[in-house]
């Protein structure tokens, strides 16, 4: 039991660093972001914690929302 909190604890840091990284504005998309991902985690780590559509799409539209935003100023 506790394997699969730690494994969901994982994915969940994963995946903040990858909202913080579409925040940035200095990504196009979540692919872009998973690609930095796999720098600072597994490649499987950043896979899993990006399956979710709803995920992808979610930093598609943060990736989006920051670069007008970088673009703006």
């Amino acid at each position: 039991m506790s394997r699969d909190v730690l494994g969901a604890g994982r994915r969940e840091a994963v995946r903040r660093a990858a909202y913080s990284l579409a925040d940035s504005g200095k990504y196009a998309d979540w692919r872009a972001v998973e690609k930095a991902l796999r720098a600072r985690y597994s490649v499987l780590d950043a896979h899993q914690s990006l399956g979710n559509p709803v995920v992808r799409t979610k930093i598609d539209q943060r990736c989006s929302a920051a670069r007008r935003k970088t673009h703006a100023a």
